[in-house]
């Protein structure tokens, strides 16, 4: 047994269904706790670090040990998603050592919020899902300064902005999200994701709008959903 346990909710294997590398075979594990509470969350169960996780609907004990987390990754590429993995960060930081020794592919599902912790593992990481985060969408304040911040460490990794909205989006909200990722390298994608089921009339306009500033911006939903993956 590790010295470090870390509290997970689930590690299963799927593909991945946001983003750049849509598609992608990948083992998922999936992290409790968050510091954010967005509307839109689609794991609220995650929100707290407590509870059992799961493993092809076999119940496991928090705190899980490395070694264990190990043996039940069955692809060359996890998908790190939570919950907010760096809150976790001595285990996440002893997970991420392991799986370089291993050679697997690490892709880190981040809400953008924690830029002195990102900075931290960002060398052990290959390719950051960051989240911009607006307000209109997730019913909390900016946080703008934070995702710059993050932005700015991740920016020699692969790494792409992921932006959820919904029909309240507003166009100062586009504006400010093309401005940080023109600040930190235009080049970086923008993927704007509707909310799943949300119907967003202006989306076509929304995408031309901040293609004026980037240019690559993609409008990609969460596909895993409507394949009725996880």
């Amino acid at each position: 047994m590790s010295v470090m346990g870390g509290y997970l909710r689930e590690i299963f294997t799927s593909i991945q269904g946001e983003g750049i590398r849509i598609g992608r075979r990948q083992t998922f594990i999936r992290f409790l706790g968050c510091n954010l509470s967005c509307n839109y969350c689609d794991t609220p169960e995650t929100q707290k670090m407590d509870g059992p996780f799961l493993h092809k609907k076999v119940v496991y004990s928090n705190p899980v040990a490395v070694e264990q987390v190990i043996a039940l990754i069955e692809e060359k590429e996890v998908s790190v998603t939570g919950g907010e993995p760096l809150l976790q960060i001595e285990f996440f930081e002893f997970l991420l050592q392991e799986l370089k020794k291993k050679d697997i592919c690490v892709y880190l599902d981040t809400n953008g919020t924690l830029p002195k912790l990102l900075a931290r593992v960002i060398d052990l990481i290959d390719c950051v899902a960051l989240d911009f985060k607006i307000p209109t969408a997730t019913g909390r304040p900016k946080l703008w300064t934070e995702h710059e911040d993050c932005l700015s460490i991740a920016r020699e990794k692969d790494v792409f902005v992921k932006m959820v909205i919904n029909e309240n989006v507003l166009p100062a909200e586009i504006d400010t999200a093309c401005a940080i990722i023109k600040r930190v390298d235009e080049n970086i994608p923008l993927i704007i994701q509707p909310v799943f089921d949300c119907i967003i009339n202006s989306i076509l306009e929304i995408q031309k709008k901040a293609l004026e500033q980037l240019p690559n911006v993609r409008i990609i939903p969460q596909m895993h959903k409507y394949l009725g993956l996880i």
